[in-house]
């Protein structure tokens, strides 16, 4: 009589042990407390992105909080991340253009349209909206993954010999440095209309096009 045997089967789902769930719900309540956040940021501005207003919301103690993110600028670090991302999207989404210089113009006007439409999130990154928070390594890093769409536009002028500019990190910065200028001015009330700063943003690029680049790359 032949003994039967049974079959060893991997399981259907891998075993998540205590630990691994633990941590898996406290990164779905960081997320939640960062959605939470941001929403006050957005309806309210900073001065309203509190951990005891936050915590408010979350409808959760002042304590999960504290635990989850230490103080103050550890939220404000994932709302600057959040932004980051925001930032990235904005300027995957500009279709490709005909040339270079029409592909940096179209950039640009997508910076412009995040620092309106998203203005909050662009104080948090670019303005000091919180002063106690200085962006780490992780939040540069964050900005420069934002700004690869303009990075790797740099370097593919810079192969075709378009831009004078051999250092891609400072010309990347000769771009962006007087866009955020223009804005800055404008988010904080130096500019009498948005038409006028539209119009001072558009000039800026102009000068931006025409310094940066040689007489060779075609418009």
């Amino acid at each position: 009589m032949k003994k039967s045997t049974i079959s060893q089967t991997e399981p259907l789902h891998p075993v998540t042990t205590f630990q691994e769930t633990r941590m898996q719900h406290s990164e779905n309540l960081r997320q939640n407390i960062v959605h939470a956040a941001a929403a006050l940021l957005q309806e309210h501005g900073p001065e309203a992105v509190t951990v005891r207003r936050v915590a408010e919301r979350m409808e959760c103690s002042t304590k999960i909080i504290y635990n989850l993110f230490g103080k103050k600028e550890g939220l404000a670090k994932y709302l600057y991340l959040e932004g980051c991302m925001m930032l990235s999207r904005s300027f995957e989404a500009v279709p490709q253009q005909p040339s270079i210089q029409q592909q940096l113009r179209a950039l640009a006007h997508a910076y412009w349209d995040f620092a309106l439409t998203q203005s909050s999130f662009y104080q948090v990154m670019f303005g000091g909206s919180f002063a106690e928070f200085k962006p780490d390594a992780d939040s540069l890093e964050g900005t420069a993954t934002a700004m690869k769409q303009l990075t790797q536009l740099v370097e593919a002028a810079q192969a075709q010999q378009f831009i004078r500019e051999r250092d891609t990190i400072a010309a990347v910065q000769m771009i962006w440095a007087p866009l955020h200028g223009v804005i800055h001015l404008y988010l904080g009330g130096h500019l009498e209309s948005e038409g006028a700063a539209q119009a001072l943003y558009d000039h800026t690029l102009s000068m931006i096009v025409n310094a940066l680049f040689t007489s060779d790359s075609k418009e």
